[in-house]
């Protein structure tokens, strides 16, 4: 059996000139994802943190407190809540186990607070019958 031949320049053949070459060598690079860049307004914070809150993995409601923080800068919410950047950094941090009390303050300096809805479904209640005597 005959090997058939490529004609013409394709991607596999380097010979030709060394502006292809580096074409075809160049490494694509894409800057990080910042949440923080898009949590521009009071709503987007707020569904980003009610979507965050209802995730089994309470890493990810500390992640996203973490990204608010990031977007109203996270000297002033340190400052705001009374903790160190430090403090708070590692108050945030993947893994870290913080105290209730601290993330609510934490939430009270970020302007944000709970709210509480029931997982279950709501049955209407039957309509009782008024009986006249």
């Amino acid at each position: 059996m005959k090997k058939a031949k490529a004609k013409g320049n394709f991607k596999g053949n380097f010979k030709g000139n060394a502006k292809e070459n580096a074409k075809a060598n160049a490494k694509v690079t894409y800057a990080p994802f910042e949440v923080a860049d898009y949590l521009d307004s009071e709503e987007a914070i707020s569904e980003y943190l009610s979507l965050a809150a209802r995730d089994e993995n309470p890493g990810v409601l500390l992640k996203a407190l973490g990204d608010v923080a990031k977007a109203r800068g996270i000297a002033e919410v340190a400052k705001a809540s009374g903790l160190g950047r430090e403090s708070l950094y590692k108050t945030l941090a993947p893994g870290a186990k913080p105290r209730f009390e601290t993330i609510a303050t934490i939430m009270r300096a970020l302007n944000v607070g709970f709210s509480v809805e029931s997982r279950l479904p709501v049955r209407a209640k039957k309509a009782r019958r008024l009986t006249v005597t």
